[in-house]
């Protein structure tokens, strides 16, 4: 071979490796390229599939929502159940690609609905006796949670108020005020999260997949189907008092209102009865329960000027004490909300052991006389069928500090879920009927 014909030869076998290596370049690129592409549309498909999901899920809040402006608009429900009824019936749906379900959790078991925040004891009512009963409760953070609670700077024995929290790192200071959230509740010297959340260490009140495998994933639970959610399962901290009426209107406040409305909305009754409600509201009132335990010609004896003798004054009959309760509050207008009382129609058994104030004997009754009436409990005065209670007005009276027969409050936990690709999402919120429309009080997304 000449030197020119190698040197030929050479070139082309270069120029051969050169086109070699661009077309591996550019292959190369290529499956990059592509590589990205796949990776942005797929990302754009789960974009899109959690779009879905997430609206699936607020879906299911605002049909809730839109049933309970439903039923606030409508007359007295005949059944304490109704509106949980109306509710639950709405907590499934199927959109174009997605669907959504709000479940609860009672006993451990799943049900189909929106949880009633009423169904546990508000935190803020209980009493140093009553948090004692709690699995795994000391003195001294019996004490804490008392001292987080009340209004002074007075330290508790066992307990803590501003001055130990104010030494911690970070510090932070008490509420010395209703608390607002059992996460707030951590917040308490010696309060055990494991304690408070069980195995629903999210508190969203469902039993989701990592708490419900055993110990491989956080947290260690059972593994056994059933949500055991701790302290969270019998307290809250969520419920609120003074709500809308029976009938979803403003409730009456006979503290500002006249004797024409009272008759419009109460009646009938004649002008002294009015008067006396009202002026007695403003001296004595505290709740509109009290009218069960104390008749108007009682009321009157307490009321001056009225003009007529105390025994004149016609006492109510039942079925104005009923529109009274249903209709009216006792309630300074520049006071904040009051937590929320424990509702005899929808709690747990279980849950009243952790009320002292009701003997197990009485709470066994009470039971057992709702589960006997079909439309369980629409008036305080039907506690008058319990034994136990009947002929004894005042000690219904007593209870309704802590316990009411309607709720204001409800937790609802909605997952929508993108059928063709399974990705969730879930919206707790809780919803208050105090006013129209519903109110959104919290929110949460995950």
């Amino acid at each position: 071979m000449t030197r020119t014909t190698l040197r030929s030869t050479t070139r082309a076998g270069f120029a051969t490796i050169i086109v070699l290596a661009a077309i591996a370049m550019t292959t190369l690129i290529l499956v990059r390229l592509q590589a990205s592409a796949y990776r942005q549309a797929s990302a754009g498909r789960e974009a899109v599939a959690a779009t879905r999901a997430r609206w699936a899920a607020r879906a299911g809040l605002e049909a809730v929502i839109a049933r309970l402006a439903h039923e606030n608009r409508g007359v007295e429900p005949v059944s304490a159940f109704s509106v949980y009824n109306a509710m639950d019936q709405v907590a499934t749906g199927e959109l174009k690609g997605a669907r959504y379900d709000i479940v609860r959790y009672e006993n451990g078991t799943r049900k189909i609905g929106p949880a009633d925040a009423h169904a546990k004891i508000n935190i803020n009512l209980m009493s140093p006796a009553d948090l004692a009963e709690l699995d795994g409760m000391t003195d001294d953070v019996a004490a804490a949670i008392i001292d987080w609670i009340d209004t002074d700077d007075l330290t508790t024995e066992f307990g803590a108020e501003a001055g130990y929290y104010n030494q911690l790192i970070p510090s932070y200071e008490p509420r010395n005020g209703p608390m607002r959230s059992l996460r707030e509740l951590e917040l308490v010297v010696g309060v055990d999260p494991e304690l408070v959340r069980g195995e629903d260490w999210n508190l969203n009140g469902r039993l989701d997949p990592n708490e419900n495998d055993g110990d491989r994933t956080f947290p260690d639970d059972d593994e056994d189907g059933r949500l055991d959610a701790g302290w969270s399962e019998y307290i809250t901290a969520a419920s609120t008092d003074n709500g809308l009426a029976a009938s979803g209107e403003v409730r009456l406040n006979l503290l500002t209102t006249d004797q024409r409305s009272l008759i419009t909305r109460c009646g009938p009754m004649d002008a002294i009865q009015a008067r006396v409600i009202l002026e007695w509201a403003s001296l004595n009132g505290d709740r509109v329960e009290q009218f069960i335990g104390t008749t108007l010609s009682q009321m009157a004896q307490q009321v001056p000027n009225l003009g007529v003798p105390a025994e004149n004054v016609e006492d109510l009959e039942e079925e104005q004490i009923r529109r009274i309760l249903a209709n009216c509050t006792i309630r300074d207008p520049n006071e904040a909300a009051k937590p929320g009382r424990l509702n005899l129609n929808t709690v747990q058994r279980k849950t009243l052991d952790y009320m002292t104030s009701i003997p197990a004997t009485l709470a066994d009754l009470i039971i057992f006389t709702r589960n006997s009436r079909a439309d369980g409990f629409t008036s305080m005065l039907d506690l008058q069928e319990v034994p136990g209670l009947a002929g004894n007005n005042n000690a219904i009276v007593q209870l309704s500090s802590l316990v009411t027969v309607e709720s204001n409050t409800f937790v609802v936990s909605s997952v929508g879920r993108d059928l063709n690709s399974g990705i969730e999402v879930e919206i707790v919120a809780t919803i208050e009927r105090s006013a129209l429309p519903i109110i959104i009080s919290e929110l949460s997304e995950r």
